[in-house]
C-alpha cells in the first residue's frame, strides 16, 4: 500500500514538475521513461536510435510535413525543447491521440511509469 502511494505521490510530482498544462508527456519503454520534450541520451537511445520515431510517425499517418516536424523535433540534433512544444500544442486534438496511439502501438505506455 506504501508503495503504491509513493508510486502516485512520483507520478503526480513528474506530471507537474513536466508541465500538465502543455501538450508535452510522458512515455515509458523498457524500462526507461522521458518526456517526448526531454533531451536525454535515454530518449535519442530508445526512441530515435531504435528507428521507433520512424514507425510512430507512420503508424500516426500524421500529415507528411507533422510528421517531419515532429522526428526534427524529437530526434534532430539541435532539438528546441520550445519549437517541440509550439508543434504539439498546435495539433488538435485528434492530431495527438492519433500520435500517442502509434506509440501505444509500438510498445510504448502514456503518462504513466511501470514498475516504480
Amino acid at each position: 500500500m506504501q508503495r503504491m502511494f509513493v508510486c502516485a505521490v512520483l507520478v503526480v510530482a513528474a506530471l507537474v514538475v513536466g508541465g500538465c498544462s502543455s501538450n508535452n508527456f510522458l512515455v515509458y519503454k523498457d524500462a526507461k521513461h522521458f518526456y517526448v520534450t526531454s533531451n536525454g541520451p535515454e530518449l535519442r537511445r530508445v526512441l530515435c536510435d531504435s528507428g521507433d520515431m520512424d514507425k510512430i510517425n507512420k503508424d500516426s499517418k500524421l500529415p507528411d510535413a507533422l510528421q517531419k516536424e515532429l522526428k526534427e523535433g524529437i530526434c534532430g540534433t539541435n532539438k528546441v525543447k520550445d519549437h517541440l512544444i509550439a508543434t504539439l500544442d498546435k495539433m488538435t486534438k485528434e492530431q495527438r491521440s492519433a500520435l500517442k496511439d502509434a506509440f501505444r502501438k509500438n510498445g510504448y505506455d502514456i503518462n504513466g511509469i511501470a514498475n516504480c
